[in-house]
């Protein structure tokens, strides 16, 4: 069964967000950030494969965090009309 069902999940898989933060070089309270919003950006995935595959962390590759991507719920932005009910 595959653990790794959120990015939150995928970040506590490196020991939580201060050894996720060290271990693909970011500050912690962004990695902290990340969890609290259950969001990696795209901009970190190949550090975090990487970081991933040098730890041990097993099932992060970019399919699975581009699959935890698309999985997400979509936010409605300021610029789409709500829908009238």
């Amino acid at each position: 069964m595959d653990t790794l069902t959120s990015f939150q999940s995928v970040i506590d898989a490196f020991g939580g967000p201060t050894k996720y933060a060290e271990a693909i070089g970011i500050p912690g309270f962004h990695a902290q950030s990340m969890k609290t919003r259950d969001s990696i950006p795209p901009a970190y995935w190949e550090d975090t494969v990487a970081a991933a595959s040098e730890r041990g962390v097993e099932g992060v590759t970019l399919k699975r965090l581009a699959e935890l991507a698309k999985a997400r719920p979509k936010k409605r932005g300021a610029s789409e009309p709500e829908r009238a009910a």
